[in-house]
C-alpha cells in the first residue's frame, strides 16, 4: 500500500462533500436540483422540457445524481419519476448558497 496514503487517509465525509459540491457545481445538475426543489417529483420528460436539454443528457445528470444519494426514483406508467431524497438539507444548502453570493455582491456595482 502507498505509504502516503496509509499515513493520510482522506476523511470519509470530507470525501463524499467534495463530490456532492462537484455534481451541484454543474449548472445542468444544479437546474435539476432547482427545479426538483420548487416543483416536486417530474418524470424524465418533464424534466427534459423545463432544463432545455436531450433526455440522454437528463438521464445521465439523473444518474449521477442517484449514485451520490440526491435524488431518489420510482418507476410508473407514465415514466420515471425523480424527486430530492433530503428535500430539507438542499433546501437549506440553496438557501446558503444564495446568502453567500448574495453577501458576497454587497458593494459589487454593475457597469452597463
Amino acid at each position: 500500500m502507498n505509504k502516503f496514503v496509509k499515513s493520510k487517509p482522506m476523511r470519509e465525509i470530507l470525501y463524499r462533500e467534495t463530490r456532492i459540491a462537484k455534481a451541484l457545481g454543474d449548472p445542468a445538475k444544479y437546474s435539476i436540483v432547482d427545479l426538483l426543489l420548487r416543483l416536486g417529483p417530474m418524470n424524465v420528460s418533464q424534466i427534459v422540457k423545463k432544463v432545455s436539454r436531450s433526455q440522454p443528457t437528463v438521464s445521465n445528470h439523473l444518474s449521477k445524481l442517484k449514485s451520490l444519494d440526491i435524488v431518489r426514483f420510482e418507476t410508473k406508467p407514465d415514466g420515471i419519476y425523480y424527486w430530492l431524497k433530503y428535500e430539507k438539507e438542499m433546501r437549506a444548502l440553496k438557501m446558503a448558497l444564495s446568502d453567500f453570493v448574495n453577501r458576497s455582491l454587497e458593494g459589487v456595482h454593475y457597469e452597463t
